[in-house]
Order: structure tokens, then sequence, then C-alpha cells
């Protein structure tokens, strides 16, 4: 077993295997969010017509208030130029939220976003080097 993982290890390095960065963005975000004591949820809607998910969700998070509870969807992206369409889908459903984060390579800055069915929101765009101090992050927001 160990000598496969090896081999994966030389195949990956190599640039012979196909490798996909969301998905391991994804579970290093994960693991940084459990350790700051986050519950991970994730949301998902599957569309019976078309046979796959029309939106989902990386994670939801809150803020832990007893007085000021808010609820946060999470998007994480490998790549700078990645679009939102399941954020948006979502963000146009959700009442309790006019918050979002996307977690990414690109720079810190919080846009004012509105959804192609005109709905408006605050989009955090945090760097994966910030993710330790989300707890802050969202402290200002409740």
């Amino acid at each position: 077993n160990e000598l496969l993982e090896n081999e994966v290890y030389k195949q990956i390095f190599a640039g012979k295997l196909g490798l996909n960065e969301g998905m391991l963005y994804e579970n290093v975000i994960a693991q940084m969010l459990v350790a700051n004591g986050h519950r991970l949820f994730f949301y998902t809607q599957y569309n019976e017509e078309k046979k796959r998910n029309d939106i989902e969700i990386d994670f939801i998070i809150s803020n832990n208030s007893k007085t000021k509870y808010k609820m946060f969807p999470i998007e994480v992206k490998s790549g700078t130029n990645a679009h939102l369409r399941s954020l948006h889908s979502f963000m146009d459903t959700a009442d309790s939220t006019d918050v979002a984060i996307r977690i990414w390579p690109g720079k810190y800055g919080i846009d004012e976003v509105t959804t192609p069915k005109g709905k408006t929101f605050r989009l955090i765009n945090l760097p994966f080097y910030y993710v330790g101090m989300i707890d802050k992050v969202i402290d200002n927001e409740a």
C-alpha cells in the first residue's frame, strides 16, 4: 500500500497524473476551519430533471453568537477567475444571510454583488493565508 502511495506521488510530481486542485484546496480549508472550532455544513440542491446538483456550497459556518446569529456560505476557489453560479443561486434563496465568503488565491476585499435575479449581498474575498483569521472577519459582519 505504501509503495502504491509513493508511486502516485511520483506520478503527480512528474505531471503524469491529473490532480483536482479544487478538491485539494477544499480539504485544506476544511481542516483549517475545523481547527478554528467551526462545525462544517454544506448545501446541495439536486435537479431531478437534469440528474445533477444545480447548487453546491462548499461550507456553511456560523459566527456562534447567541444574540446576533448569522450563517456564512463559503465557496473555495483554486483560481482567481472562477464563477460563483452556485453561490449566487444560494444567495437568491437564503433569507438568513446577506454575506458570503469566497476563499481564493486573490487579494482580500469586500464587494457588493448582485445576483442575476437581482439580490444584492456582500462578498468577502478571503485569501487562503487569511483563513486562520476568519473569526475576526465574520465578527465584523455580525
